[in-house]
């Protein structure tokens, strides 16, 4: 006599079914990834480190990772780095530091694009000394899985390479120097460096106003902004104190009189630091570290 099976009990193999094929298609995928990058470093003669808790990620330092190394990042240290994410497959791009800003912040806090690696990212950077570079292989089922992230291109399954460059040098020394390669690749050769503020001033037209302009001063002037690498773009007139706008501003207006038009390339230091700045009318955002382009015309001078 054969039994019939209850509708819970259907269920229930139902389940145990979809489980194990889930299981299975995750540990083929791992294979899969796995033998992918172990024919990738086996071809190329690639010294690839697993990490410690064989969690599938590898990892290629340079110079190679001195694991007790005391000058080796901790996780409450400040980074100051660039970084790539790219595909394994083919190379595509999917995310890069823009070429006249570097990326700044804790090594134990979400590395933005990439917030649910930041174990793998954590855990590598410990291993390395300020001013190292590494490439990061995350494993698809580490990264983005079967659903990818189409929003930025990366398809289902993609293994990703992350490429990061990490810098000794201190924040200002960082700004200066792509404050410089910006000059120089906009052919600007008449910006003079403060050397007390390390700001660049380009001065096109000299004021002849009597009101002398100090941190207390009313101030009317037109401004166009931009950061240097090109993601920002703002044109417009605002009234206020010097003392109550960023560093550069309170350092350099008391240096013009009204009619002064002048262009000043500022160091992060001096602008927002490494703070998000966020436009609350929903406009475009001043990322941390950026480098600011402002021209400025001073309109009108109360004191």
């Amino acid at each position: 006599m054969i039994k019939k099976l209850s509708l819970y009990t259907i269920a229930l193999l139902a389940t145990i079914v979809i489980f194990s094929s889930c299981k299975k298609e995750y540990e083929s995928v791992q294979t899969i990834d796995d033998t992918k990058l172990a024919d990738y470093f086996a071809k190329n003669n690639i010294n690839a480190i697993a990490d410690s808790a064989k969690t599938g990620y590898f990892y290629v330092p340079t110079p190679p990772a001195g694991s007790t190394d005391a000058n080796n990042y901790k996780l409450t240290d400040s980074v100051r780095y660039r970084i790539t994410v790219a595909a394994f497959s083919n190379g595509a791009v999917f995310a890069t530091t823009p070429t006249y800003r570097n990326e700044g912040q804790r090594v134990g806090s979400p590395f933005g694009f990439f917030s649910k690696s930041v174990p793998a990212i954590s855990q590598v950077l410990k291993k390395l000394n300020p001013g190292a570079s590494v490439k990061i292989y995350l494993p698809s089922y580490l990264a983005f899985g079967r659903n990818g992230l189409p929003s930025v291109g990366i398809a289902s399954n993609e293994i990703i390479v992350v490429s990061i460059t990490t810098y000794k040098e201190k924040q200002a020394v960082l700004d200066d120097a792509l404050i410089q390669a910006y000059l120089k690749a906009n052919s600007i050769t008449n910006a003079v460096k403060d050397a007390s503020s390390g700001i660049y001033l380009q001065t096109t037209t000299v004021g002849t106003g009597t009101e002398v302009i100090n941190l207390n001063s009313l101030v009317n002037f037109s401004y166009v902004l931009k950061s240097l690498d090109g993601g920002l773009n703002q044109d417009a007139s605002m009234t206020n104190m010097p003392k109550k706008l960023i560093p550069a501003f309170r350092i350099m207006l008391p240096k013009f009189t009204k009619g002064s038009k002048v262009r000043m390339f500022i160091p992060s230091g001096l602008a927002y630091g490494n703070a998000l700045v966020s436009d609350s009318n929903g406009g475009e955002s001043i990322p941390p570290n950026s480098n600011l382009d402002y021209s400025v015309e001073v309109l009108e001078v109360t004191n």
